[in-house]
């Protein structure tokens, strides 16, 4: 588990999203869908 006190450095080192424990899995999956998109349109 990451502590919350982490996430402001992890974003700046480049990670998209975090997911926690109890973090829906649907919603989870379509957010990493979501940045894929991003990324592919940006490439």
């Amino acid at each position: 588990m990451i502590p919350a006190q982490d996430y402001d450095f992890l974003y700046k080192a480049g990670v998209a999203a975090i997911f926690g424990p109890g973090s829906p899995v649907a919603k989870a999956a379509c957010q990493i869908l979501e940045i894929l998109m991003e990324l592919k349109v940006e490439s």
